[in-house]
Formats: structure tokens, sequence, C-alpha cells
């Protein structure tokens, strides 16, 4: 399952998010209204025992959470596989 897919599914079914099954991965996340700033901090408790990533407070940025596609990222970051990565 990929992260998205995991973030979407956990979504859903632990904070009851709507059509959380069907949203777009460039859709921001917290400026659109879908979750609040409480949903952010479970999204990224989740991540950390779902991925065994630790994430500091100064990571929890715009950059890094604010929609599907950039959690992705963020999530591969932390793992050292960050997708389209050149090197």
């Amino acid at each position: 399952m990929s992260v998205i897919d995991a973030v979407r599914d956990f979504l859903g079914s632990e904070l009851r998010i709507a059509q959380a099954a069907e949203l777009d991965p460039e859709l921001p996340l917290v400026q659109r209204g879908v979750i609040d700033s409480i949903e952010l901090m479970q999204i990224v408790l989740f991540l950390e025992r779902r991925y065994g990533i630790s994430v500091d407070e100064t990571e929890i940025l715009p950059a890094n959470l604010r929609s599907l596609s950039a959690i992705e990222r963020f999530v591969a970051s932390k793992q050292g596989s960050a997708p389209g990565a050149g090197t």
C-alpha cells in the first residue's frame, strides 16, 4: 500500500473524513478545510508509527504536509528514498 493510500485510509477510518478515498493527491488538506491542525498532528503520529520515522516539530511545515503527495515525498525522504531523487 502506498503512503497516499495509507493516509487516505487513516483519514477515512480514524478521522472519519468523508470521501477520503477520493481525495486528490495535490489538494491542500488544511487550506481547503479537509483537516484541522489537531488532525494534522494525528497524521504525524500515524506516520511515525506506521513508517518508523521520527518527525521533529521543525519539520511540521506546509512543504512537508500540505497534501497527500507532499506527505508521500516527506515520508520517502525520512526513509532515505525520496521519489525522483537522482542521486
